[in-house]
C-alpha cells in the first residue's frame, strides 16, 4: 500500500475528474464526488458538511498542462478558480446520520465532469482499490492512495462523531488504507474504475482499517435503482486463506487466535493462551451463498456454530513458546475448508506477503491483509533473556500482537509463516519461517517417522514419559473396576499405583475421588486439573462437589470450561444451570436449561426435573407466597420456549404461559405451570 500524488496533465481521467475538495471552513474539511451532471449533486460525508448549509467545493485545477496539487495556491485563488468554474458553492440538500453520507447540490460544474459510475457487486477481499482524498496533514490535494479490500459486511458500532453514533448498521467495506482527517467522503474505486463505497472514517484500535459506506447504501441514500448485482470473482490469494483459516478460542481465557488448517482436522496457530494437553474451541468460517460471513456476531454463539456444522473441538497436541507455535488436533475434519501446503523456500526481502487475522479494534473478523517482506533474520520471540532466536520474517503487514496465529503466505498460496504475538512497530509484524514451522512440526508429530536428528531425539526422550502415561491409564482402569465392583481397598491400591507413574494422572485422580467424601475429593480433583491434561469428567465432577461445599462460583466456572469447547454438552449446560441456582441467578439459569434443550431435544425429561426440583425448593423456602415458585416455572418454561427447535414445543409452551397468566390466583397458576412441566417428565 502506498501514499503517491496524482500528476497528471489531464483530467481525462473518470476518477479525478469527478472528485472534488469540500471546505466547510472552520468545521471540518473533506472530498467528494459527483453523482450526477444535471442537477450538479455531489456526495461527501455528513461529518464533512457537519451543520453547515453552504460549503465550498473545490475542483481539480490543471494549469499549463500541470494538474496544481498544492493546497495553498487553491486557497490563493480563490477568486481567479471562482472565475475559472473550478470553486462552486455547495447548498447541503439533505444529510443522513444512518449513512453518514450528505447531498449537496452545487451552483455551477467544470466544463469535462463527469459524474461516477456505481459498482453493482461488493468487491471481495482482496480486491485492489483506490481511493482519492484530500488529508490535511499533507500539503497536496488530490492525493491517491491504493491499497486491498480487507472484508466487508455490516457495521453493527457505526462510529462516533460529535456524541452521536453514525453508519451504524451500515453496509461497510474495511481497506487498508491510512485515512486521515480531510479524505472523508473520498470516492473509493474498484479496477474497472467504478465507485464501490465512500471513505468514511478509520478504525484506530485496528492498523490500516478505513471505513468505507458502500456504494449499496450510497445508492439506497440517493434513492437510487439498484441493478442487477453481478457474481464477485474472489481474489484467488484471499480466498485461499478464509478457505483454510480458523478461530482457535482456549478455554477460561479471553484470548482468541487465528490457527490455519495444515490438514483437515490439524491446525497450526501461535502459543499464547494455550497448554499442551489442553483443549479449545475452534469456529470455521461461515459461507453463506456467494461470500464468506466476517461479522464477528455471527460467531458468538457457540452452540448455534455447532449446530451449523462449523464449531470443532481441538486438543492442544503441541506447544512452543520459542517459536511461538501450537499443533492442535481437531475431533473431526473440516471437508469444506482446504488446507495450506507449506512453502519449500522462505521468501526473500521484498516479495509479496498475503495474510489474514482476527484483529481486534473491529467488529469482523477474517480480515485479509497484504504487505511485504522486509526482511528476514533470527530474532528472539519469547520473553526472557534466555529466549531463543529463531528465524523469522519481517512483515510490512498492519498485523496485531494481541491478535497472531494467523497464516501468512506467498503468491502461489503457500503458507510461509505464522503471525506472532511479538509487539512490533507500527506496519510491522514477525512471523516464524516455514523452515522453523517444518522442524516443529517434526518435532511435535511424534507418531510419524522424524525427518531430522532433533526430531529423532525428542521421540527417544518422550519414550519414557508416553509409557508412564499408558500404564497409569491402565492401572486407573484396573482400579474404577475394582471401585464399581466394591473392592475398594484393591481400587486405591491401583490409583496410587497409576498416581506414582504420572501425579496428574486423571482417570486415577477421578476414581479416588469417588471414594471419598467431597472436601477431600475436591483436592483430589484440583491437583488432576493443575496437573492437566483438560478431562471433561474431572471438571464435571468437580463443578457438582463445588456445588454440594456451596462454592458455586467454582461450579460454574468448571461448567463453563467445558462448554467453551463443547458447547452442546448437555451435562455441562445442566450443570452450569444448577451452579447459577445456587448463586440466586434464576435467569441465567433458565437460559442455560434452554441451551441445553437446543443442543438435544430429548433432554426435556432431565430438564424438567430440574425445573420442578426448584421449584420445590422455593415452595419450602417460600411457603406463604406461591407466586415465587410460579415465577419461577415461569422464567424456566420462557427459557425452554426460547432454546427449543421444536415449532410444536414452542407453541405448546406458549399456550401454557398464557393459560397460567389467566389464573385467578398465584397458587393456580403455580398447580397449573407444574402440572404442565410434570407432563414433560
Amino acid at each position: 500500500m502506498w501514499l503517491t500524488l496524482l500528476v497528471a496533465a489531464s483530467l481525462a481521467e473518470p476518477s479525478l475528474s469527478s472528485c472534488a475538495w469540500v471546505r466547510a471552513e472552520n468545521d471540518s474539511a473533506g472530498t467528494g464526488f459527483v453523482v450526477g451532471t444535471d442537477k450538479r449533486l455531489l456526495v461527501t460525508c455528513r461529518h464533512v458538511v457537519a451543520d453547515r448549509k453552504n460549503v465550498d467545493v473545490f475542483f481539480p485545477w490543471v494549469r499549463d498542462g500541470s494538474l496544481v496539487t498544492d493546497r495553498a495556491e487553491y486557497l490563493r485563488n480563490r477568486s481567479k478558480l471562482r472565475e475559472l468554474g473550478l470553486l462552486a458553492t455547495g447548498t447541503v440538500l439533505k444529510t443522513s446520520d444512518e449513512f453518514d453520507l450528505a447531498l449537496l447540490a452545487l451552483d455551477s460544474l467544470p466544463r469535462g465532469t463527469r459524474a461516477v459510475t456505481f459498482a453493482t457487486e461488493v468487491p471481495p477481499p482482496g480486491t485492489e482499490l483506490c481511493v482519492i482524498g484530500n488529508r490535511l496533514d499533507l500539503d497536496t490535494v488530490w492525493n491517491v492512495t491504493r491499497g486491498p479490500l480487507r472484508t466487508s459486511g455490516q457495521l453493527r458500532d457505526g462510529y462516533f462523531w460529535r456524541g452521536k453514533k453514525l453508519a451504524l448498521n451500515a453496509n461497510a467495506l474495511i481497506a487498508q488504507f491510512p485515512t486521515e482527517e480531510g479524505d472523508s467522503g473520498g470516492p473509493v474505486f474498484n479496477p474497472r474504475g467504478e465507485v464501490v463505497g465512500a471513505n468514511c472514517a478509520l478504525r484506530r484500535a485496528c492498523p490500516l482499517a478505513s471505513v468505507l459506506i458502500s456504494a449499496t447504501d450510497i445508492r439506497a441514500f440517493l434513492h437510487s435503482p439498484a441493478e442487477p448485482a453481478k457474481p464477485a470473482r474472489p481474489v484467488p490469494a484471499a480466498d485461499a486463506l478464509t478457505r483454510a483459516t480458523v478461530w482457535v478460542k482456549p478455554t477460561a481465557t479471553d484470548v482468541h487466535l487465528a490457527g490455519v488448517l495444515i490438514e483437515p482436522d490439524v491446525v497450526l496457530t501461535a502459543a499464547r493462551g494455550l497448554t499442551a494437553g489442553g483443549c479449545v474451541g475452534v469456529a470455521l468460517p461461515i459461507r453463506e451463498g456467494d461470500h464468506w460471513v466476517s461479522e464477528r456476531d455471527a460467531y458468538a454463539d457457540p452452540l448455534g456454530l455447532h449446530l451449523q456444522g462449523v464449531w470443532r473441538s481441538g486438543t492442544v497436541l503441541a506447544r512452543d513458546t520459542g517459536r511461538d507455535l501450537a499443533l492442535v488436533q481437531l475431533d473431526s475434519p473440516s471437508h469444506a475448508l482446504k488446507p495450506l501446503p507449506l512453502a519449500e523456500h522462505v521468501p526473500a526481502a521484498g516479495d509479496a506477503l498475503h495474510a489474514l487475522s482476527h484483529p481486534n479494534g473491529l467488529e469482523f473478523a477474517w480480515v485479509y491483509s497484504s504487505g511485504s517482506v522486509r526482511q528476514r533474520g533470527n530474532v528472539a520471540l519469547d520473553l526472557g533473556e534466555r529466549a531463543p532466536r529463531v528465524e523469522v520474517l519481517v512483515c510490512q503487514l498492519p498485523a496485531q500482537a494481541g491478535s497472531p496465529g494467523g497464516p501468512v503466505t506467498n503468491a502461489a498460496g503457500e503458507l510461509v509463516g505464522i503471525l506472532s504475538s511479538r509487539d512490533g512497530a507500527q506496519q510491522v509484524g514477525y512471523a516464524v519461517t516455514a523452515d522453523e514451522i517444518r522442524a516443529f512440526l517434526d518435532e511435535s508429530r511424534r507418531n510419524t517417522p522424524p525427518t531430522s536428528l532433533a526430531g529423532l531425539l525428542t521421540r527417544l526422550e518422550a519414550v519414557p514419559r508416553t509409557q508412564r502415561v499408558v500404564w497409569a491409564r491402565a492401572l486407573a482402569r484396573q482400579a474404577d473396576a475394582h471401585r464399581a465392583a466394591g473392592r475398594l481397598t484393591d481400587a486405591q491400591r491401583q490409583c496410587e499405583g497409576a498416581i506414582s507413574l504420572d501425579a496428574g494422572c486423571p482417570d486415577a485422580r477421578l476414581c479416588r475421588s469417588r471414594m471419598l467424601a467431597a472436601a477431600p475429593a475436591l483436592a483430589e480433583l484440583d491437583a488432576a486439573v493443575e496437573a492437566g491434561p483438560f478431562h471433561r469428567d474431572v471438571l464435571l465432577r468437580r463443578s457438582a462437589l463445588a456445588r454440594e461445599v456451596k462454592d458455586f462460583r467454582k461450579a460454574r466456572g468448571d461448567a463453563a470450561c467445558v462448554l467453551d469447547a463443547f458447547p452442546a454438552d448437555t451435562d455441562a449446560r445442566e450443570a452450569l444451570a444448577l451452579a447459577y441456582l445456587g448463586l440466586g441467578d434464576d435467569a441465567k439459569a433458565a437460559t442455560a436449561l434452554g441451551e441445553s434443550v437446543r443442543a438435544d431435544p430429548a433432554r426435556m425429561k432431565s430438564v424438567a426435573g430440574i425445573i420442578l426440583a426448584h421449584a420445590a425448593v422455593l415452595e419450602q423456602k417460600f411457603p406463604d407466597t406461591p407466586g415465587t415458585a410460579a415465577n419461577w416455572l415461569a422464567s424456566a418454561l420462557t427459557g425452554v420456549q426460547k432454546g427449543t427447535r421444536s415449532p410444536h414445543r414452542r407453541t405448546a409452551i406458549a399456550d401454557a404461559l398464557k393459560a397460567a397468566g389467566a389464573a385467578k390466583d398465584d397458587a393456580t397458576r403455580l398447580a397449573q405451570l407444574r402440572a404442565w412441566v410434570h407432563k414433560e417428565r
